[in-house]
């Protein structure tokens, strides 16, 4: 499995919710909020219990995207802007040697408590490779925001905080059932399980997020060579690029 199969894969939580078409598009539908969400490849960064947006609860999101690339060089924000709806200002590379890759359109809904759509929005996944080392980026102006009670804020910078989660994440195929010893994993917290793949892997597993300009950042790195600082810096030029 190489890394872009990983972040197509990882953190989707039930394989009911997983349904694979032959035109080559993943739909993830109610992602429930009660475990960790981080599919970087349907943008997807939940970390709460629950969500409150404008007084409703969210309980599960659903995102849709195409597997293969809307952008294969980095879109401008004027495009971005047409095209979904946001318009940050995306890096062609960062300091440390992470180049743009890929981009894609994601497809979101946002589902209240009693199953409704809450809000559906575009947002935007991208893909970044310094050798064999790929990260996700994630963008989106969804209400809900980046949620994520689990994450203790690294550093606050031009007034975002900017927060910090790392786990490891067991990936299992869509028919696994959990044995005792992995129930026991998971309930102490040693893996969080996510489904989806031929194979089981295990990878370790840091996301950053903050919001900046009233957009949603979130980095997904997934067995990577990069350290917290290094993240928290890459976060820091992504906001430097804004103004």
């Amino acid at each position: 499995m190489n890394k872009k199969e990983l972040y197509k894969t990882i953190g989707l939580i039930d394989d009911d919710l997983i349904t694979e078409a032959e035109n080559s598009v993943k739909l993830v539908k109610h992602l429930k909020i009660s475990k960790i969400a981080a599919v970087a490849a349907a943008a997807v960064m939940l970390l709460s219990l629950s969500v409150w947006a404008a007084n409703v609860l969210i309980t599960s999101r659903g995102a849709q995207s195409s597997n293969i690339p809307t952008y294969n060089s980095v879109p401008t924000a004027e495009t971005l802007q047409d095209d979904i709806g946001i318009s940050p200002k995306i890096l062609n590379n960062f300091s440390n040697g992470y180049t743009f890759d890929s981009g894609y359109i994601v497809e979101n809904e946002d589902y209240s408590e009693d199953g409704r759509i809450f809000e559906s929005y575009k947002s935007l996944n991208c893909h970044y490779k310094r050798n064999e080392d790929m990260i996700s980026l994630d963008i989106d102006k969804s209400t809900a925001g980046n949620q994520s009670n689990h994450s203790d804020t690294a550093e606050t910078y031009k007034g975002s905080d900017i927060k910090y989660f790392a786990y490891t994440n067991k990936l299992v195929p869509g028919d696994y059932q959990l044995t005792e010893q992995d129930k026991k994993d998971e309930k102490s917290g040693k893996y969080i399980f996510s489904y989806g793949s031929a194979e089981i892997k295990i990878s370790d597993v840091q996301i950053l997020s903050f919001e900046y300009n009233g957009l949603n950042y979130s980095i997904c790195a997934a067995d990577s060579e990069l350290t917290k600082d290094e993240l928290i810096n890459m976060a820091k030029e992504i906001i430097d690029a804004q103004e």
